[in-house]
């Protein structure tokens, strides 16, 4: 009989269900298993023991580890990974609640697998890993599952802290984003409108029209408000935002592509006032505007 132990401080559920579920099958192949737990502390171990019906044998022992090691790389490279990005993240980041870490790490992990470092995918990684695994199990019985990530898979751990940091530098910017979405809300509803309806139209960033109801350019009195503010410089889709927002029109019509970052953001600050064009005769290319608009 061979023994083999799994040690674990965080992840006790997901190991037992995958020892349970992934190895009973080899019972099958003439393999007799058993399992066992005992805690000790904080830590939490597993033991495999494992017998052949007919002796034991080296080819045996080695479909046994091969099965083991695929286990043990399922289980590093999700719960496993799942709870050390967690520490990571505590460790690193302490003004995060349950929730918000919750969904920082989701998006962490989402990362992790789309992450191709010195062209390695997720497919090679998993592979990397398993290779290491099953090396280490032909030397050695008792595996700690953090501590093996943590010292033995340095480069998988650096894609892991890689992955946490990315994931909360694009938390903290949509949270900024929604904040921001959220004040120019505000300046919307407390605006009083200063005209019923308004097409917008863009040609080029440097070529943005406005028209009313009836096809004539708003008068660029009418937008100016806020926009004196603004940084000479600014992005024309910031100058677009100030300018609806000066003007807080009633009805807003945009002769734009529904799919664009800038469409949304209109939605996002003015809905329900936003319809965007399906088409029409200012939508076709040469006859954006009346010849005697002046872009703005």
């Amino acid at each position: 009989m061979s023994t083999y132990t799994i040690g674990t401080l965080m992840v006790q559920p997901e190991i037992r269900e995958n020892l349970f579920n992934e190895l009973n099958f080899l019972s099958r192949e003439g393999i007799k298993l058993k399992f066992s737990e005992k805690p000790a502390g904080k830590f939490h171990f597993f033991n495999c023991d494992f017998e052949v019906e007919n002796g034991s044998n080296a080819t045996s022992e080695s479909m046994f580890r091969h099965y083991l090691a695929n286990v043990i790389t399922d289980l590093i490279m999700n719960p496993v990974t799942k709870t050390c990005m967690h520490r990571i993240l505590k460790h690193k980041y302490q003004d995060f609640d349950e929730k918000d870490a919750q969904t920082i790490i989701e998006n962490a992990y989402v990362h992790l697998q789309a992450l191709k470092e010195f062209d390695v995918d997720a497919a090679n990684r998993h592979h990397m890993v398993f290779k290491e695994v099953s090396q280490y199990l032909l030397h050695n019985s008792h595996l700690y599952l953090e501590g093996f990530l943590r010292f033995r898979l340095k480069a998988y751990f650096r894609e892991m802290t890689t992955a946490v940091e990315k994931a909360v530098e694009n938390f903290i910017m949509e949270k900024e984003y929604r904040e921001f979405i959220q004040l120019l809300r505000y300046f919307v509803e407390i605006q009083e409108p200063k005209i019923d309806e308004v097409h917008v139209l863009v040609q080029s960033k440097q070529e943005v029209y406005f028209l009313d109801e009836i096809n004539q350019p708003v008068k660029p009195d009418q937008i100016t408000g806020i926009l004196h503010e603004l940084e000479p410089e600014v992005e024309y889709e910031d100058w677009l935002l100030s300018a609806l927002i000066t003007i807080a029109p009633r009805k807003i019509v945009l002769h734009l592509s529904a799919n664009s970052e800038m469409v949304q953001t209109i939605l996002s600050v003015f809905e329900p006032r936003v319809f965007i064009c399906d088409g029409c005769s200012m939508c076709q290319e040469g006859s954006l505007v009346n010849p005697k608009t002046e872009p703005h």
